[in-house]
């Protein structure tokens, strides 16, 4: 045994107890006055000092009231509840205590099983096994996979009272939009249209997991409700099968085959039950007792680029695809399956293949469900998301422009990073502090940078220090209004054209940049002009329903047969909304009765041509539901105000893509007020924040920034004013690049020469930025941020009679 005295100024000096073979001894500072112990090897063990132990505390919970609410307490801290989740718990806690309700839950058994007798509300998912032979092989490849019924879930939702009332049946904008769609309909026939968005997607943070989920929405549904949340939104329809690449076949022409034909087969069976119905149709009595007579069909495929191809079987790009003046044929269902039938007819593979290159297709045997139920060619449209933000963007602009501000040297990357940071905020913009080092994947923040980056490198990349940087950033503001023209939620025959010049300018500009994603931008107002506005198909919504898969993924599966887990849940997640609005419906109903306020549609009919408005005795920042129905107890419009208004802001807010707080459906309280998006504080999430504004005044619309906002009373009323800073000095001859750039540039007034406003006179909020290589008063405004800023500076180019330069 090593002494290890050797290594301290210590002399031990104490006589060695008796030591046999194998046993432990431990030697203990002279100043400890402890003796030397030996311990046999079997009994050494390390022991914990021999003390007196006090008796345990009374209240080991302390400082929690109880045992039980500490219990609850640490249940909620290990389930991460947010402040909405936890007051819910305590509530229902609470109820349980006073015995109004009894709890008869035992253990999660028991909720799964009354979850399972529920599932039935709603049409619910079916498992199959999916068989495709692959070359050379006898034995068949199986897969599972997983669908809900189209039709079944249709007729849910036909059957819904709350989304029933919002249905189109007499769909004329999509007849005059997609003519070839419903043109050949029989007298008295009614379109079901859907539309479907296929992706894969990482469940896992390291990739090892992926999910394969199939969406639909009907569109026979107002858009704002096919792209909010909640019922009437985005449902899980199917989880198509992933086929692993072996390495043996990998990267071969017949292992891509093969893996289109396990798509092919699998998504042909998820809408199997849409083929029949679109040739003959399907009769279908609705809420309302009326039979219609239903034709169903795909009317959009929404994907990226990579299911696109796979969708449509084609394989690489046909050549001189980059020439963006050259125009093509475009290819039908028909057209395709022609090419197919022909290839098949050749004696050989190698004249097989020769022609299907030749076509860039891929030789698969679509199923006729698949031929029945969608056209292929005319379903597929432009992904704004993929193709825009996560591709021409995010893969090709950017990365050039990160080169060429890197070529500058750290300080101009510097230089971009804190203008970034110091960028002004702005509602549901993201402001990342530092970009130009940064790698991103979520398209949504690449989109964010775009909208900023013109005026965060404009006074980096110059046309002195960087010509050719110059001439991107360019290329990037055309990039930026083709995208804002192709988001825009309303279109005119004005606003098309205006797009369509738009892309042929920025292509030309482009040439010989080769990837397809550059050509799909000559296709976007021909979508916009077959299928409406790009928020029917743009795959950002989807994107973010993949979201709580990933979570479920995470926090409610064993990570063994993930699909059928996560499909369970989101079902139960439908069914629960269900029963939600039904009990919220039940106790609006019970509160009517009680306080006798049941509705006579009648008597809406008087006062038709009354102005509807609050007292303006009454103080704004002091209305509540209860004063304004005092106010307004003696107007039939005002009558059950609250219940009214309860019920259009469950429909309104998830319309409106806003969630409902909590999660669960509104019940206005009668002391709720109302609230505003415009900051003015010395103290938002602790830095000022004091929002520009459009003013409509005499001269015309001016832009400032809000000071102080406050009411003032004159004699029995009260009047919103607000001091602003306005920005409307003349800035003078127009910059060569504010023109080339097409910046909109305004100029601060002194500080000194603020100016009162009637709150009134405001239009809405702006985002300005200010101009960090010029005049401290100079400010640029962000017309980049949303279509609806675009617009209207666009007007003010107008106005001033600035020409926009494309």
């Amino acid at each position: 045994m090593q002494n290890h005295a050797e290594f301290l100024d210590v002399d031990f000096g104490h006589d060695d107890p008796v030591i046999g073979p194998d046993d432990i001894k431990i030697e203990y500072h002279p100043s400890s006055g402890i003796e030397a112990k030996v311990y046999s090897f079997d009994n050494f063990e390390h022991r914990a000092a021999d003390f007196l132990v006090p008796p345990p505390d009374g209240q080991p919970w302390s400082p929690f009231k109880s045992r039980l609410e500490f219990e609850i307490a640490e249940i909620m801290l290990e389930v991460g509840f947010n402040n909405q989740q936890t007051d819910r718990l305590i509530k229902l806690c609470h109820r349980c205590a006073v015995g109004k309700e009894k709890l008869t839950f035992k253990n999660h058994k028991d909720i799964h099983n009354v979850w399972e007798v529920a599932s039935h509300h709603i049409t619910k998912f079916t498992k199959e096994v999916v068989s495709v032979p692959f070359t050379g092989d006898e034995e068949l490849q199986e897969y599972d996979m997983h669908y809900r019924d189209l039709w079944e879930l249709a007729a849910d939702m036909l059957r819904n009272p709350w989304l029933f009332p919002h249905f189109t049946f007499d769909a004329h904008r999509l007849l005059k939009f997609d003519g070839n769609t419903f043109s050949q309909l029989p007298l008295g026939a009614k379109p079901l249209a859907y539309i479907l968005y296929v992706d894969k997607t990482k469940l896992s943070s390291f990739g090892t997991a992926k999910g394969y989920p199939v969406y639909t929405r009907l569109a026979n549904l107002p858009t704002a409700i096919q792209n909010g949340r909640g019922e009437g939104s985005g449902y899980v329809v199917g989880w198509l099968p992933i086929v692993k690449d072996e390495k043996l076949h990998s990267g071969k022409p017949s292992w891509v085959d093969f893996k289109n034909t396990v798509w092919h087969k699998s998504f042909a069976r998820i809408i199997s039950s849409l083929a029949s119905k679109s040739q003959t149709g399907q009769w279908f009595e609705c809420l309302d007792g009326v039979k219609r007579w239903f034709f169903l069909c795909i009317l959009i495929l929404s994907a990226d680029f990579e299911e696109q191809s796979v969708m449509s079987l084609t394989q690489g790009i046909m050549n001189d695809l980059w020439d963006t003046s050259k125009s093509y044929h475009q290819r039908t269902s028909k057209d395709s399956q022609a090419v197919i039938n022909a290839a098949c007819a050749k004696e050989t593979f190698e004249e097989r293949e020769e022609l299907l290159k030749e076509q860039a297709l891929h030789l698969i045997n679509v199923s006729k469900y698949f031929c029945m139920s969608v056209s292929k060619i005319d379903s597929l449209s432009h992904d704004h998301c993929h193709f825009n933000h996560g591709g021409l963007w995010s893969r090709h602009l950017w990365v050039k422009l990160q080169k060429y501000v890197v070529s500058l040297g750290r300080g101009k990357v510097s230089q971009v990073d804190n203008q970034f940071e110091q960028f002004p905020r702005w509602r549901n913009l993201k402001h990342p502090n530092q970009v130009i080092s940064v790698t991103f994947t979520d398209s949504s923040v690449h989109e964010d940078i775009s909208k900023m980056i013109i005026y965060a490198t404009h006074d980096v990349l110059t046309e002195n220090d960087s010509p050719l940087g110059y001439f991107l950033l360019q290329c990037v503001r055309l990039y930026l209004e083709m995208d804002m023209y192709a988001a825009l939620e309303v279109h005119t025959t004005n606003t098309i054209e205006e797009g369509r010049h738009t892309v042929q300018v920025f292509t030309a500009l482009m040439k010989n940049w080769n990837f397809p994603k550059l050509h799909m931008t000559t296709h976007i107002f021909d979508d916009i002009e077959a299928k409406g506005a790009t928020r029917n198909y743009n795959t950002k919504l989807y994107e973010q329903m993949h979201g709580p898969l990933k979570d479920w993924y995470l926090n409610q599966t064993n990570f063994k047969n993930v699909a059928e887990q996560i499909l369970r849940i989101n079902h139960w997640i439908l069914v629960a909304d269900d029963i939600d609005h039904r009990i919220s419906d039940f106790d609006e109903y019970s509160q009517r009765k009680s306080d006798g306020d049941s509705e006579d549609d009648d008597s809406l009919d008087d006062d038709e041509n009354t102005d509807i408005g609050v007292d303006s005795t009454l103080d704004p920042s002091q209305h509540t539901f209860c004063s304004i129905e005092n106010a307004q107890k003696t107007r039939v419009k005002f009558t059950n105000f609250r219940i009214k208004l309860n019920a259009f802001l469950n429909i309104f807010l998830p319309a409106c893509n806003i969630p409902l707080p909590n999660g669960r459906r509104i019940h206005l309280q009668s002391d709720d007020t109302n609230t505003d998006y415009l900051r003015c504080s010395p103290q938002f999430f602790n830095a000022p924040h004091y929002d520009c504004v459009f003013i409509r005044t005499q001269n015309g619309v001016i832009l400032g920034r809000l000071v102080f906002l406050f009411q003032c009373a004159i004699g029995n009323g009260l009047f919103p004013l607000a001091l602003i800073h306005p920005f409307d000095t003349p800035t003078g001859p127009r910059l060569r690049q504010d023109k080339q750039l097409n910046l909109f540039r305004v100029c601060a007034q002194p500080r000194t020469k603020a100016e009162f406003f009637s709150v009134r006179s405001i239009i809405c909020g702006a985002l300005l930025v200010q101009d960090s290589g010029g005049n401290p008063l100079d400010y640029l405004i962000v017309d980049t941020v949303d279509t609806d800023m675009f617009l209207r500076v666009r007007e003010m180019y107008q106005q001033v009679g600035h020409p926009v330069c494309i």
